[in-house]
């Protein structure tokens, strides 16, 4: 005997979809209302006065009202709240030509992008009846658009700074490598005729381009590594004061030949907590920097201070309300105006000028050393006036945090 609860069984299956099938052939039995109402999208069914005569549960839910509060209504008085149609409603579209129209606008109503489609409804003799309105939420699919606008945006901003990248390579390091083979021809062509005082200066020429274009390929490395995301963050505590003394040790030739004082002011031991490598690549382009546009007899400074509130340093794990210690580097040097300083920091504008002693760069170091701070939650700032000197500080967190 067939258990009639049991739906595994065929005859039960069969018996079901008989039913459904009978249903689906009567129109009176009300399944088409079962389907209106289930429909997932918002349905109306509109009379060619914009009169609301049928909703669906999606469309009442949405409006948060009861079949009574809602027929009979003209649709733009509960959709728009604008007491008549609005330009552009598919509906009255409809009625001019009696075609199928659709329309994507964002409805305050609903705080939502809806997609509107309209569908003529004619009678046997084919007269216009009305309307079917179907509105879907797309407000995921805007969110989503929106998200690859910035996407592409991002990546052409990516593909700019990569054109600019390989435009820095092939000129700023083709340039001091043909400056050191001048001298290295030189020297080798003339090297008998040549006095030592001579030789010293072309070797200190060499030199100096040497260091010059080491410095420019370990900022293009750095960059590219930070801009494909494989600058690796790797914090730990480290004294500050020995820091700085480090970066005055490398550069000390550098400004003694410009008799340029460096002088730490740091005076506390701040121990801090971050990337020393990376805080070695910031200091060293800060204090280059500074070297390379102060006068003859000026003086460069670094000081630190600490500050109770600052960026949110994420990686950096900060637990003590974001204690900090803010760096500057301080120079007696040409000044920065501010349109310049409006391009200092953006490698399209690719902004360089030479130092006081004729020194070129490429004017990317900046660029790095505010990429790395702000990658890791710092800020890196500028306080310059033309012909005054300038000022770039950066905050990076106590060890303490």
């Amino acid at each position: 005997m067939v258990d009639p609860s049991d739906k595994s069984d065929p005859l039960h299956r069969n018996d079901q979809d008989n039913y459904f099938s009978s249903l689906l052939a009567n129109p009176d039995n009300g399944i088409w209302n079962y389907i209106f109402e289930s429909l997932p999208d918002m349905v109306a069914l509109i009379d060619p006065n914009n009169v609301i005569v049928k909703t669906n549960k999606a469309m009442r839910m949405k409006l948060n009202t009861d079949k009574q509060s809602i027929v009979g209504h003209k649709c733009y008085d509960l959709m728009h709240h604008q007491g008549c149609a609005q330009v552009g409603c598919p509906h009255l579209s409809m009625m001019q030509d009696n075609l199928p129209h659709s329309n994507e606008l964002f409805e305050p109503v609903f705080d939502t992008y809806l997609n509107f489609t309209v569908t003529p409804i004619f009678d046997s003799q084919n007269n216009l009846l009305g309307s079917l309105h179907i509105a879907r939420d797309i407000s995921d699919q805007k969110e989503y658009e929106s998200k690859l606008l910035e996407y592409n945006k991002e990546l052409e901003d990516l593909a700019q700074s990569k054109d600019k990248f390989f435009s820095i390579v092939a000129h700023d390091l083709r340039s001091p490598f043909q400056g050191m083979l001048g001298f290295t021809d030189l020297l080798l062509d003339e090297l008998d005729t040549l006095s030592s005082e001579e030789i010293k200066e072309y070797l200190q020429k060499v030199r100096d381009s040497s260091y010059s274009t080491f410095t420019l390929l370990e900022n293009l490395l750095d960059w590219s590594r930070l801009q494909t995301g494989k600058l690796y963050y790797h914090p730990l505590d480290f004294n500050l004061k020995d820091q700085v003394a480090s970066i005055f040790s490398l550069l000390h030739s550098n400004a003694e030949r410009k008799n340029i004082s460096l002088l730490n002011t740091i005076d506390k031991v701040f121990i801090v907590h971050a990337d020393q490598l990376l805080i070695h690549s910031v200091l060293l382009n800060l204090v280059s920097n500074a070297v390379k546009y102060s006068y003859p007899g000026g003086i460069v400074t670094i000081d630190a201070r600490k500050i109770e509130t600052c960026e949110d340093h994420s990686e950096s794990k900060c637990t003590c309300s974001n204690k900090c210690v803010e760096i500057s580097v301080s120079d007696t040097g040409v000044g920065i105006s501010e349109e310049e300083q409006m391009k200092l920091f953006k490698i399209e504008h690719h902004f360089t000028m030479p130092g006081t002693a004729k020194e070129q760069g490429a004017g990317l170091g900046l660029i790095l050393a505010k990429e790395i701070t702000e990658k890791y939650g710092g800020k890196l700032s500028v306080s310059s006036k033309k012909g005054q000197g300038s000022v770039f500080s950066f905050t990076i967190p106590l060890a303490e945090c």
